[in-house]
């Protein structure tokens, strides 16, 4: 008979052979559950998670509500709804859609969720006590599950944590007016203890705002395709970062910025301003299929160069946009982001007019780095090098669109750039000393040298060149910012009676000096950085000194530059004075 072996504690045996540790739970109950808390999520991240069993169930309309309250002496949202009108849970599915890793859908290759932690992990990263009311049709009480963190204990005991099965329970009357009237889903966040001001965003209202943008590009296929989201009473608009969606938010915004001129025009109708599509092709990798998609933002978001961090670039949220792709799994938006090394020649300010989306289904998840919550992106490298490849055909060619119509662009603003500073030293100039241009010097007739200066700043119809040849008649100056290669920054040609001069808009002085500095001006106040402002000026200080640096340095190019150039000097200093006097706050 061999030996009898009984087991203690870990140690010893009674015939003093060593035993092996006792088993022990998989994890603290207690401790995993408020580790869980730090899943990492965004507060629309959190509430895309409910949001995508809502879909999931088939419901057409979807409610949120962010309840404000206070944490302390700062004000806080304490308590979320999200309410559905889609199919609801039966009993048995209620009573383990609180577990963690259950789903009727777990490692589904054909639906939007999969991993069965998402909506559990998203509730605790901000809340922590979770309610949900379920029903199948408006003939079936509503039934009803909890789970309160609190009631977890604190200790280091490893005691499992259970949830109570589904009861029959009515809906408090503070939440009646979001219940959907048929069958549907509501599920509350309440202990909410991680949305005070200052955690997430500065205020509640920053917070709501950021809620309703980003839920509005995530979910933009299913609003447009119809289904309702609506956050506080507000119904959300798709935003389509790729400016192809009809009635998007931009769409809205755009044709409120460019209202119609016809006459028998509706004032409220929403256009469409639809971007170019540069690319739209398919990635194959092991069989399976991506798509991508790279547009060129609508000519009415482009406009003209400094213009990307306007009021209207705000509203239409272009700003800190540049380089992101967005990442559509089975058409819900999952990561809107920069990734590192995608973008040939690094990240451009202009690529924020750049619109670039990979759309893939669940059988790509393993390539594309698809965590178990559905946030983040890291396609492996082979998927990350069949995308890196297209990008480095397709963007250069978008940022070549949007340079050739920036330079269009800039003729048509340049002319007349300078009309007002013009005409009030055209004012100024009666009362200076008179020009002495021989006229023999005189080789260029004067309606010819104002043609070719008006095609030169994009005035092309007769009509228009008869326009501009009148507006400048009696001018003594004309002057206009013209594109020419080569670095002069001016050049001069005299008539009789006039000046006819070109500013080189491909000069440096001009592209680092003159045009930020227009752009500061013309800018709607507070929507530049006081930063942005310093270092600007900063660097026209420098310029200014090194334009006459560069002036005295040019006279040494004379043999007698005193001989030659001191006249010029002293006209050149006592104009500027006396101009500096007279014109002020013309432009």
């Amino acid at each position: 008979m061999g030996t009898q072996i009984i087991e203690k504690e870990h140690g010893t045996t009674e015939a003093g052979i060593e035993s092996a540790p006792p088993k022990v739970p998989m994890f603290f109950g207690n401790h995993a559950l408020r580790s869980l808390r730090d899943s990492g999520f965004s507060l629309p991240g959190a509430l895309g998670e409910p949001i995508d069993n809502s879909i999931e169930s088939k419901a057409n309309r979807i409610t949120v509500h962010l309840q404000e309250g206070r944490q302390g002496k700062k004000k806080n949202i304490e308590q979320i709804i999200i309410a559905d009108d889609g199919r609801g849970m039966s009993a048995e599915v209620l009573s383990r859609y609180l577990q963690i890793g259950y789903s009727t859908r777990y490692m589904s290759t054909n639906t939007i969720g999969k991993y069965g932690v998402g909506a559990k992990l998203a509730a605790l990263s901000v809340a922590r006590c979770i309610d949900v009311w379920s029903r199948e049709s408006p003939s079936e009480p509503w039934l009803h599950v909890n789970f309160d963190l609190d009631a977890v204990g604190d200790g280091d005991e490893a005691d499992a944590v259970y949830i109570d099965p589904p009861t029959v329970a009515a809906i408090p009357p503070d939440l009646l007016s979001f219940v959907p009237e048929g069958s549907g889903t509501m599920v509350v966040w309440s202990k909410v203890d991680r949305l005070e001001e200052g955690r997430r965003a500065m205020d509640t209202q920053r917070l709501r705002v950021d809620v309703e943008r980003e839920l509005s590009r995530m979910f933009r296929a299913f609003l447009e395709g119809g289904i309702r989201i609506a956050v506080n009473g507000t119904d959300l608009l798709p935003h389509d970062p790729l400016f192809l969606i009809e009635g998007s938010w931009s769409d809205h915004v755009l044709s409120k910025y460019y209202p119609t001129v016809e006459t028998d025009a509706d004032p409220d109708e929403v256009r469409h301003f639809s971007a170019e599509v540069i690319a739209d092709e398919n990635i194959t990798i092991d069989g399976s299929v991506a798509r991508l998609r790279v547009t060129l933002y609508p000519r009415e978001v482009l406009r003209r160069r400094f213009l990307g961090g306007d009021e209207l670039a705000e509203k239409l949220r272009i700003p800190g946009s540049q380089g992101n792709i967005s990442f559509m799994r089975m058409r819900r938006e999952i990561n809107y982001a920069l990734v590192p090394r995608m973008l040939p020649s690094g990240v451009q300010d202009l690529d924020r007019f750049i619109g670039i989306e990979v759309s893939f289904t669940p059988e790509l998840d393993l390539h594309f780095g698809v965590r178990n919550v559905k946030r983040g992106v890291e396609p492996d490298e082979r998927l990350r090098a069949l995308i890196r490849d297209r990008l480095g055909k397709y963007i250069p060619t978008a940022r070549n669109r949007i340079k050739e119509w920036w330079t269009e662009a800039d003729k048509t603003e340049r002319a007349g750039e300078h009309d007002k500073i013009v005409r009030a030293v055209a004012d100024v100039d009666l009362t200076l000393p008179k020009g002495r241009v021989n006229a023999s010097e005189v080789t260029v007739d004067r309606e010819e040298l104002i043609d070719d200066l008006a095609h030169d700043v994009g005035v092309q119809s007769p009509d228009e060149k008869e326009q501009y040849l009148e507006k400048t008649r009696n001018l003594p100056f004309v002057l206009e910012s013209v594109d020419w290669p080569g670095h002069n920054l001016i050049d001069i040609q005299h008539t009789s009676d006039q000046a006819v001069i070109r500013l080189n808009s491909r000069h440096r002085f001009y592209r680092e000096i003159w045009a930020p500095i227009k752009r500061i001006a013309e800018a709607p106040e507070g929507t530049l950085s006081e930063g942005e402002i310093a270092d600007t000026a900063r660097r026209t200080l420098e310029a200014l000194t090194l334009m006459v640096l560069a002036y005295a340095k040019a006279e040494t190019m004379h043999p007698t530059p005193h001989e030659q150039y001191s006249e010029l000097r002293d006209y050149w200093g006592m104009f500027l004075h006396h101009l500096l006097g007279k014109v002020k706050d013309v432009v």
